[in-house]
């Protein structure tokens, strides 16, 4: 009895791990594309609405038609967004610049 109470814990734990595995790989392009937009609002030059900066990055994220693509892009914005203390007008243009084909 007790070998057959481990199985089933082991069980639940790997089924628990599993469905936390498939929610974090379901949001996570969420998750990055939120924190992207607040960092792009809290880093945005004075004279820059912050709501239009947040349509600009929706609307270039909603012309990326592969799923891939468009979390390469979020991650490459992140990273410089992590790297700069405030954006420039000009960095905003080139960070939200369509991708050149």
């Amino acid at each position: 009895m007790a070998i057959r109470n481990r199985w089933i814990i082991a069980a639940v734990v790997l089924l628990l791990a599993s469905v936390l595995y498939g929610a974090g790989q379901h949001y996570s392009p969420f998750l990055i594309q939120y924190v992207a937009e607040q960092s792009l609002m809290q880093k945005a030059p004075a004279s820059t609405d912050p709501e239009h900066l947040q349509n600009r990055l929706r609307s270039t994220l909603a012309a990326i038609p592969d799923r891939d693509a468009k979390m390469r892009r979020l991650l490459r914005i992140s990273e410089f967004l992590e790297k700069t203390q405030s954006l420039t007008p000009e960095d905003a243009d080139k960070l939200l610049a369509p991708e050149s084909q």
